[in-house]
């Protein structure tokens, strides 16, 4: 679909919180095929373009006014009012054969008032746009401009909770049907400003973003037996067993011949008897680029690490575990190997802990290991499901990213939006 997104930025600022909403907007719909065009003031400067998704179409083309907060509709200017017509040329003209048109308080706040005016007189000329309006803080007052009424049909408001949309549609004098929910994307992609790799990563394997239970875990390619990468991956193949999805990521290095290849390739073929889908939610990055084969840069891995909300470290034999601390930066839920005495001393006796045996120090589980990792898993998942930092964070990674948006909210609303239209009958389902 052609989406006009309609704004009256005279910049593009990066610290302004609406700049963000906007670039997090026309990021997600350039990923999922859409065409995305920014709207902005005809006194724009480019100082700020460089923070723009490469991709997104800018029009310097919103007419530009000194503006006032007005408070009701009588007060409006002989200028304004010029202004509201200039409004409605411009968008007559040139979004003729858009799809869709997003706007970002253009019918809330008074300083906008002759853009809203615009549109309503706009709107019969556009009977096959549908509009979605973002009203971005919580109104409180109750302006006689607030009417979804003047607008026509194929005009909705747009709440971030389900919660405040009773309250928008009676501030809008309308009702629920006139207000779609459609929550505020924070995505650790855009957040963090990632590198397009890592991007690229999250893109060929999802569960990275999208699994209940995520792992990154770095290992030397030579050292995999060491690490207990199969004790690892039996370990989220029982998490997976009890119903959560999963993603395990083994970052290995010096994967760049044919014989630690074939070893890896065993390692995925036990993965996959455990149950565990290899490429999917057992995952070598050494099979994803043949350019990061000996290893993924820091940065990459540093951006992989923060998506994890999980690292159980069984490793055999270690002088330090660098890794470990580093997951515990990343905010992960740690678990440590309490047979290797210096992880208490590392980890300062923190955390959940468990023996999983050691180079100085046997352990053999009565129960068998099966049973015994079993027993861990489920551990693992009732202390994880107690730690609310944890749960907040996976919540808020697996709900708001632009990918899980974009199919539970976007896509069925912009979907939808065709039945606004008059001249499209509704079908019962």
């Amino acid at each position: 679909m052609k989406v006009a997104i309609l704004t009256n930025f005279n910049d593009f600022m990066p610290g302004y919180s609406l700049t963000g909403i906007v670039k997090d907007q026309m990021t997600m719909l350039l990923e999922h095929g859409h065409e995305p065009h920014l709207f902005v003031n005809q006194q724009y400067n480019n100082k700020h373009d460089g923070d723009m998704p490469k991709g997104a179409i800018l029009h310097k083309s919103v007419p530009f006014g000194h503006l006032v907060d007005y408070h009701s509709l009588s007060e409006v200017s002989e200028d304004h009012k010029k202004m509201a017509n200039d409004v409605r040329d411009m968008l007559t003209k040139e979004l003729a054969d858009f799809d869709l048109a997003f706007t970002h308080d253009w019918v809330y706040t008074g300083w906008n008032l002759p853009y809203a005016l615009g549109i309503q007189k706009a709107s019969s000329s556009l009977p096959e746009l549908r509009w979605l309006h973002w009203v971005h803080s919580l109104p409180n007052s109750n302006y006689n401009w607030w009417n979804i009424n003047r607008y026509g049909r194929n005009h909705k408001l747009v709440s971030f909770t389900e919660t405040q949309r009773r309250h928008l549609a009676e501030k809008y004098r309308g009702t629920l049907g006139d207000v779609r929910v459609i929550p505020h994307i924070k995505d650790l992609r855009t957040w963090y400003d990632f590198d397009p790799d890592t991007c690229d990563f999250i893109k060929e394997y999802p569960a990275v973003m999208q699994a209940d239970v995520v792992q990154i875990y770095p290992a030397s390619s030579d050292r995999l037996d060491s690490k207990r990468v199969n004790m690892l991956s039996t370990i989220f193949s029982e998490i997976k067993k009890r119903g959560f999805s999963v993603c395990l990521v083994i970052a290995n290095q010096w994967a760049n011949v044919e014989k630690v290849k074939v070893v890896c390739r065993k390692y995925e073929k036990f993965a996959k008897e455990q149950g565990l889908e290899p490429g999917k939610d057992f995952i070598f990055s050494s099979f994803w680029k043949p350019e990061y084969e000996v290893g993924l840069p820091k940065r990459i891995l540093r951006e992989l690490q923060l998506c994890q909300n999980l690292f159980v470290y069984p490793t055999r034999d270690e002088t330090f575990g660098l890794v470990g601390p580093e997951a515990a930066l990343s905010g992960a839920f740690t678990v440590w190997n309490n047979s290797m005495d210096l992880m208490s001393e590392v980890f300062a006796s923190k955390g959940l802990n468990f023996d999983f045996g050691s180079f100085h120090r046997d352990f053999e589980p009565g129960q068998g290991w099966d049973n015994y990792l079993s027993a861990v898993a489920s551990l693992i998942i009732s202390r994880m499901r107690e730690n609310e930092a944890v749960m907040v964070k996976t919540s808020v990674r697996q709900r708001f990213n632009y990918d899980s948006l974009f199919k539970k909210v976007y896509e069925p609303i912009m979907t939808e939006s065709k039945t606004w239209l008059p001249t499209v009958k509704k079908r019962t389902l």
